[in-house]
């Protein structure tokens, strides 16, 4: 299995790594990171769409799925049906963006692996024969990030990145009608008010996970992080735009 993922992904990713570095990057294995992660997040970018969308159009039903909750408390069965009834009615498959995440989850590892093991003399046999070898890869970026070592700037950087990627990403607090039974009222209340606190804990500790996690490793690991999160920013933005319209 190892062997297999490092010939269909790892092998054909660092030498396209080392193409860049070779040329359009200058001799700068940084911007040859940043540039490979772009490359790879815009070949996946319908995936990535459509799995936003699916997010969005799962965040518009959260309300009636609340309503669907309350009337079926005493009965998991009715509920079940009930909310395959509302998915088929508005056209939306609970799990469709779950594939996507799955087909880019070891595509994004072979890019992390290949961002934090490519000054290897292990890594550099693997380049493709059609591509000229290094002898050695240079490890400063941008003639003063040391990539093999670690660097609290880009990791402070990389989780701060994070924190604007998962507030773009939280759900609208959906705001309960006045009327009905007071205890229905008081129940929504209560959903919603764990619902904002769950998000807003997320809020936090994904970008302070970022920063721990980015400590832990040499420097190409945080460039990296910073990359693919800036592109997920860019992907997030223009989706909410195209909802707009």
């Amino acid at each position: 299995m190892s062997n297999l993922f490092n010939q269909l992904l790892l092998t054909p990713f660092f030498s396209v790594l080392v193409f860049f570095y070779n040329t359009v990057a200058f001799g700068d294995f940084g911007v040859a990171i940043i540039m490979l992660t772009f490359l790879v997040r815009l070949v996946l970018s319908p995936l990535s769409y459509k799995a936003l969308r699916s997010q969005k159009e799962m965040q518009e039903l959260q309300p009636k799925l609340k309503e669907l909750q309350e009337k079926y408390k005493n009965d998991k069965q009715a509920l079940a049906q009930a909310t395959m009834d509302l998915y088929k009615l508005h056209k939306v498959n609970p799990f469709s963006g779950c594939l996507p995440l799955l087909i880019q989850l070891p595509i994004l590892i072979a890019l992390y692996q290949v961002s934090i093991k490519g000054f290897s003399s292990e890594m550099l046999a693997r380049v493709y024969s059609f591509i000229d070898q290094p002898d050695q890869i240079n490890s400063i970026s941008l003639g003063f990030i040391d990539l093999t070592k670690k660097s609290w700037g880009l990791a402070i950087i990389a989780g701060f990145s994070q924190f604007i990627q998962s507030k773009l990403s939280l759900t609208k607090s959906v705001k309960i009608k006045e009327g009905g039974q007071k205890d229905q009222v008081k129940s929504k209340e209560s959903a919603l008010d764990m619902q904002n606190m769950m998000q807003k804990q997320m809020l936090y500790f994904f970008p302070i996970l970022t920063i721990v996690m980015s400590t832990s490793f040499p420097a190409g690991l945080p460039l990296y992080w910073i990359a693919t999160t800036l592109f997920s920013i860019g992907e997030t933005l223009l989706m909410k735009r195209r909802t707009r319209k």
